[in-house]
């Protein structure tokens, strides 16, 4: 397959996704955010794009390293006045071809939309489902604020009773794995021709510092995720099915200014 974009290690693929995994080498980290139900067409015909059927075979076929884990990025969806848990698709699918739900996180985008909304609180959150074959301890990449400080005190057992703690005495970490929840502002869409549901950068160089390696987003829209690892000196592949997006990710890429690839023009 020919990369419709490469340099310094980072590839973008035009086209579906379900038809260029195959062909891609290993990775060691998945990060991607998926359309949310059928809110848009992103490059299918009307009717044409059926979340079920796309993206939980999709995620299920890509090729990570035996430690390799994957971060999808999903958020809330209503229809007549309900919940649409359009994601209870996704851990089936991913269980049958040896992944599991591992972790389930919240993102926490900083900040309620303004509107209405029906009556419902305004939304400032959003889910990252953790799905892996093997565990991968994460980075310790969030500063611990007591560092240095000595540890003390007591935790209680089951039946009640005091004891001390193993590792008092022992001084506080200069830093700790990242939290279940992220706290980065989420980034709005601008009306410049890029994506419309964009995940900002700092989304993206938080769950590679936190994880490492090569990296894929099979839905890449603007190419959000490979911005991150050309900034982090990552290599990354991205897919994304409608060719406009592909244009606009190689302009940022551009922007970030990468060393040409050994061999290119």
């Amino acid at each position: 397959m020919k990369p419709y974009y490469e340099r310094a290690g980072i590839q973008i693929f035009h086209g579906d996704c379900r038809e260029i995994l195959p062909g891609l080498p290993r990775v060691d980290l998945v990060i991607t955010s998926p359309p949310y139900a059928q809110q848009r067409h992103y490059g299918f015909k009307p009717g044409e794009f059926v979340w079920e059927q796309v993206v939980p075979r999709a995620l299920a076929n890509v090729n990570v390293t035996d430690d390799g884990q994957i971060l999808v990025n999903l958020g809330l969806v209503h229809k007549d006045g309900e919940v649409i848990t359009y994601w209870d698709a996704l851990p089936p699918v991913m269980r049958a071809y040896g992944f599991r739900l591992f972790g389930w996180y919240v993102w926490d985008q900083g900040f309620g939309l303004t509107g209405d909304w029906n009556g419902r609180m305004a939304p400032s959150h959003e889910w990252v489902f953790h799905f892996n074959r093997a565990a991968k301890r994460p980075n310790k990449t969030i500063p611990c604020k007591d560092a240095g400080r000595l540890q003390n005190g007591t935790v209680r057992k089951a039946d009640g009773s005091l004891h001390k703690k193993s590792h008092e005495g022992r001084p506080v970490q200069s830093h700790k794995v990242p939290d279940s929840v992220i706290r980065i502002n989420r980034e709005m869409a601008r009306n410049n021709g890029s994506h419309p549901a964009p995940f900002p950068v700092a989304f993206a160089v938080f769950c590679m510092d936190a994880f490492g390696g090569d990296v894929l987003d099979p839905f890449m829209g603007g190419g959000t995720a490979l911005v991150a690892a050309a900034r982090l000196g990552r290599r990354a592949i991205g897919i994304e099915i409608e060719e406009r997006y592909c244009e606009i990710a190689a302009r940022r890429l551009e922007q970030e200014a990468l060393p040409l690839t050994e061999g290119a023009a």
